[in-house]
């Protein structure tokens, strides 16, 4: 009798379980099943954003996808505070992209989006920041129309950095 042989067919069905268990994670993870595996929160990307584009003014910068799930929200006090680079009062949160369409985001107060929706939503996160009386005109000049400011009221003459959702 050979043992080797019962050995090597041991290790192929071990290959075979950890190839099918990669392939299924994803599979999983293209669909949105899972949340991005080792992925960061929302507030962490757009915090880590407003760090580096305080320096870089009326330069949009989007982040690579990022996903929300259930309660997830985006908060200018925590993102602030984050960032250690602007006060809470320096950002506006805005829905961009979803401005105007029915979505699951909700404005809580003045600083604050929450995603209520029950699945997994990728969307990319924008980040613009420049002098709070720039800011309207940098939007147009990059493309992007002014609605995205809504109701924050960034018209100030130190920096202010807009915070905006995008489609992933």
């Amino acid at each position: 009798m050979n043992n080797r042989g019962q050995a090597f067919s041991t290790f192929q069905l071990l290959i075979a379980a950890v190839v099918a268990l990669a392939i299924l994670v994803l599979l999983l993870n293209i669909i949105g099943s899972l949340p991005n595996l080792g992925g960061q929160k929302p507030n962490k990307i757009a915090s880590d954003l407003v760090a580096s584009q305080v320096n870089a003014p009326s330069e949009l910068r989007t982040s690579n996808p990022v996903t929300f799930t259930k309660e997830d929200s985006l908060n200018a006090k925590a993102i602030a505070s984050a960032s250690g680079v602007v006060t809470e009062g320096q950002i506006c949160i805005s829905e961009g992209d979803f401005i105007d369409q029915e979505s699951d985001f909700e404005a809580i107060g003045n600083g604050i989006l929450r995603y209520n929706g029950s699945s997994n939503l990728r969307v990319r996160i924008s980040v613009l920041c420049d002098t709070g009386n720039q800011i309207i005109s940098d939007l147009e000049a990059n493309g992007i129309d002014n609605d995205w400011t809504g109701n924050c009221s960034i018209d100030i003459p130190q920096t202010a950095c807009i915070i905006a959702l995008r489609y992933a």
